[in-house]
């Protein structure tokens, strides 16, 4: 059944007509029709695990039985603890604390609001200004969207988003650095972050938020190899926390467990994470807290309300316990570096199996881990205009579901479940590719 002309549901479209998913199994979603659609995006990159992972389920149902939910003002609960103390131990002591949340909105809302406490607790209320990047995205609500820059996704509410959020320049030396050493770029990004200090007031600035691997709004595009340290020294000399999002990035997803461990290795004073924390099968985020701001907290509560907010569903048991099982299966079965090996396959068959046509006109494979892009370059102005949503459509009518970028580039994310074996790669590569080869053919006939 389609989802749309007879739903009760305002869709995310007014216009499309969704196919139900009734089922998945590993890799793939079936359809209430009878289709079998590889996840080749993972959904958002959430379904790390893929679907119908047996010991995961069995962990929700077992949670369940025992204790489905207990607010977060009264109790704390063995999943939480348990989960926060496995994350703790792999992120080789980069943070002291975690905040569990529902979503990944929610984790960059509350990493905004402990930044903005930890200044407070610190003496310092006039720290009121936050710096993130044009092109960036970090939610959905309000402080987050005002937060990132996806302009298609932002223009419409503008009016009502806080002036306390600022932009520089994105980090994309590949689109950008055109005719400059990669040195040379950074030091431009990194000036253009100094000047917006000076511009506010340096001793005005709470934090600087980015992704490392920017998603969807530009297509895994990566920081620089100095990019992330520099900036971080750079904050650290003016008080300003850095803030990293890898609610999309994170996780394993790049190959790391952590996005940053790949790009200089130097860990933010705050990092949400979501997607890949749970893998889908229960909403879940987070918030990640470094020792310096945990210090603080802990030195000015003195029994007080530490942090000033909450959620309902903060800590949830049965959330905490679904992902304490998908953090041990991805740990046990090696998953993180099976991601970097299987992104190599993927990159691997792409250049040998994209069309000559492709890299003649600006196309590019870029990303790292099981986050890679696809873009299209200057191919659709020689070919009756942007090919990304043509082809994402065609490669689903084909039977894998990729993930169509934002409009700032023409360009296809594939992120498939950290699970994937190397013929599955080559499957999902595969059908990509002769979706693009039939796109191709269609606008030339």
């Amino acid at each position: 059944m389609s989802a749309n002309t007879n739903s009760a549901i305002l869709h995310r479209s007014l216009e499309k007509e969704y196919p139900a998913a009734s089922g998945g199994d590993g890799v793939y979603i079936r359809t209430a029709d009878g289709r079998r659609i590889f996840d080749g995006s993972s959904g958002a990159a959430v379904s790390c695990l893929g679907h119908g992972n047996k010991e995961v389920i069995e962990a929700i149902c077992s949670q369940a039985r025992a204790l489905a939910f207990a607010h977060s003002s009264f109790f704390t609960s063995d999943p939480a603890e348990e989960l926060a103390r496995f994350v703790m131990k792999r992120s080789n002591g980069a943070f002291s604390k975690v905040v569990w949340l529902g979503s990944g909105s929610e984790a960059v809302e509350s990493a905004l609001k402990i930044a903005r406490q930890y200044h407070v607790f610190r003496g310092e209320p006039e720290r009121v200004n936050f710096v993130g990047r044009l092109h960036s995205y970090h939610g959905n609500t309000l402080g987050a969207l005002a937060a990132g820059n996806n302009p298609g996704r932002r223009k419409i509410y503008e009016p009502i988003l806080s002036p306390a959020f600022h932009h520089v320049g994105r980090c994309f030396y590949d689109a950008d650095g055109k005719g400059l050493s990669e040195e040379e770029y950074e030091d431009q990004r990194i000036s253009e972050y100094e000047a917006e200090f000076l511009r506010l007031g340096p001793r005005t600035v709470a934090a600087v938020i980015l992704e490392p691997v920017v998603g969807a709004t530009l297509g895994s595009v990566l920081a620089t190899k100095n990019y992330l340290s520099r900036l971080s020294e750079l904050c650290r000399r003016h008080g300003i926390l850095t803030i990293f999002d890898e609610v999309m990035c994170g996780m394993g997803r790049v190959g790391t467990y952590h996005a940053w461990q790949s790009l200089g290795n130097v860990p933010p004073d705050l990092q949400t994470v979501g997607k890949g924390l749970g893998a889908g099968y229960q909403p879940l985020s987070a918030v990640l807290v470094g020792k310096t701001v945990c210090d603080t907290f802990l030195g000015h509560s003195k029994g007080a309300q530490a942090f000033l907010s909450g959620h309902t569903f903060q800590g949830h048991s049965i959330a905490c316990a679904s992902a304490l099982a998908v953090q041990k299966i991805i740990a046990r079965d090696g998953l993180v570096a099976n991601c970097q090996k299987m992104g190599e396959v993927l990159h691997t068959f792409l250049t040998t199996s994209l069309p000559s046509k492709f890299f003649e006109n600006g196309g590019s494979l870029r990303g790292l881990g099981l986050f890679r892009t696809v873009d299209f370059g200057t191919l659709g102005d020689v070919c009756g205009g942007p090919l990304g949503k043509e082809v994402s459509q065609k490669a689903f009518d084909l039977g894998a579901a990729v993930y169509l970028c934002s409009p700032t580039v023409d360009a296809i994310l594939i992120c498939p479940p950290y699970i994937m074996t190397k013929v599955e790669t080559k499957e999902l590569a595969g059908t990509f590719v002769e979706a693009f080869k039939q796109v191709l053919a269609s606008r030339s006939a």
